[in-house]
């Protein structure tokens, strides 16, 4: 008799153990998938001229560094919940001899993100700064400093709905918001990770 009740007790704890972790499992689903990507494309004179350190937030918000060695940058990221902030600016430093020439100087800063939402939906976003086409000739190394203090930055809160607006983030040196190009920003990212354009129309 004891070892029926021994039995049956354990087996309410195992199906009471069992409820927990599927309404769990239920409740971690209705969570947003996040994905984040930032992406920084500079012309080849940029790195003749110029260090330059790309300053982002990664999906926790916290604010990370890294050096840009390619004239091509990007980084996919992971987060599991909304809201979130995103955040990118290129910080151009001068090298220390910069002789005259002709440099021909652009420099291209996106983000963006797709998320799976409570409601079963999707949402993308994407944004870059608008003046990316512009290439700027620079004859000396004053010119070169201009150029490089005007590197733009690229930040938006995306609420809980997916819901993006503006917002600034400060990297310490970086300007206040700049123009951003949504539409441009998707067909780089549908073009860098493969999707298909038709979900940016």
């Amino acid at each position: 008799m004891k070892k029926s009740i021994i039995m049956t007790l354990a087996a309410l704890v195992v199906c009471g153990l069992a409820v927990t972790l599927f309404t769990q499992c239920k409740k971690d689903k209705k969570k947003p998938e996040v994905e984040m990507m930032y992406y920084v494309s500079v012309s080849p004179d940029v790195l003749n001229v110029a260090d330059v350190e790309i300053n982002y937030l990664d999906a926790t918000g916290a604010k990370q560094k890294e050096v840009l060695t390619d004239s091509t940058w990007h980084k996919p990221l992971e987060a599991n919940t909304l809201p979130i902030t995103e955040g990118i600016w290129a910080k151009l430093t001068p090298k220390a001899s910069i002789a005259d020439g002709n440099y021909q100087l652009r420099i291209q800063t996106a983000a963006a993100f797709t998320a799976d939402l409570a409601d079963g939906t999707n949402t993308y976003e994407g944004w870059t700064n608008a003046n990316y086409e512009i290439i700027t000739t620079a004859q000396n190394a004053d010119e070169v400093a201009a150029w490089c203090a005007k590197s733009p930055t690229v930040a938006r809160a995306i609420n809980k709905e997916g819901v993006s607006n503006p917002t600034h983030v400060d990297f310490g040196g970086n300007d206040d918001l700049e123009n951003t190009n949504a539409a441009l920003a998707c067909w780089i990212f549908c073009e860098l990770l493969g999707w298909s354009c038709a979900s940016c129309d």
